[in-house]
């Protein structure tokens, strides 16, 4: 039995209001906007460490008549105290298209299988990320990473900076996102900037699949010639376990 006690005045009876032993109630938390709008940007979103498992599948047309066909397996798994931590495995597959040749297997633009599908380097990449959420419908994400070649048998040694900045909006059960990925390559000394327009939502009732589109294209001449001219994927995630 719960009860709510009104000021006392001299003279009148004190109001109590008598809730049913079976009476249910429901609590919203505060930030349970924030939590769907957190779960549909996902892995645009660095520093959210949710264990899930991504879909990705996109065709990257290049400005010389050439593309490629990428299929990506991520699995991130979080652990620790409040899922502060994560370990996560990639495995990319491509296909790429030329009018003399076609090559398919695994790898990404630094390690592949065949030379056709990218070069064979290693590489470091250290970044740093932040997430701001000015509302419960509004985040705004960002990632700076540095990437160096330290040993290189095929293929360009690297020298790149690149900022990202991506800005997530939730407007009718929906979210629509607009990143600005952006990249410096110090050896020619050039900058290739892109832009990638989106939307991400949830799929089914529990809240445990999240469905994005999107279409990004390069925004000025090296933009088109070192990243790609258009790229239109999509991706699915699955979280297999509620969040805590």
């Amino acid at each position: 039995m719960s009860f709510a006690q009104g000021p006392q005045t001299q003279g009148q009876p004190q109001p109590t209001t008598i809730l049913a032993p079976d009476e249910e109630t429901t609590i919203f938390t505060p930030d349970e906007e924030t939590a769907e709008l957190e779960e549909e940007v996902g892995d645009r979103d660095l520093t959210y460490l949710r264990t899930r498992l991504v879909y990705r599948y996109d065709h990257k047309q290049l400005e010389v008549p050439v593309s490629t066909d990428r299929f990506r397996l991520r699995l991130l798994y979080a652990f620790g105290p409040k899922q502060r931590f994560g370990a996560s495995v990639l495995m990319p597959w491509l296909q790429t298209d030329t009018p003399l040749a076609s090559a398919r297997g695994s790898g990404d633009a630094e390690t592949s299988s065949d030379a056709l599908l990218g070069g064979a380097t290693t590489t470091i990449k250290p970044d740093w990320s932040f997430t701001g959420v000015l509302s419960s419908h509004i985040q705004l994400t960002g990632a700076f990473f540095y990437k160096q070649s330290i040993h290189t048998t095929r293929g360009i040694r690297a020298k790149q900076f690149e900022p990202d900045v991506t800005l997530n909006a939730r407007v009718l059960d929906t979210t629509w996102f607009l990143e600005w990925d952006s990249y410096y390559d110090f050896l020619p000394d050039r900058f290739a900037q892109t832009l990638k327009p989106g939307v991400s939502r949830s799929i089914g009732s529990n809240g445990r699949w999240v469905a994005s589109a999107y279409y990004a294209f390069g925004i000025n001449d090296y933009g088109r010639l070192s990243q790609y001219r258009y790229n239109a994927g999509a991706d699915v995630t699955w979280y297999p376990r509620e969040y805590r």
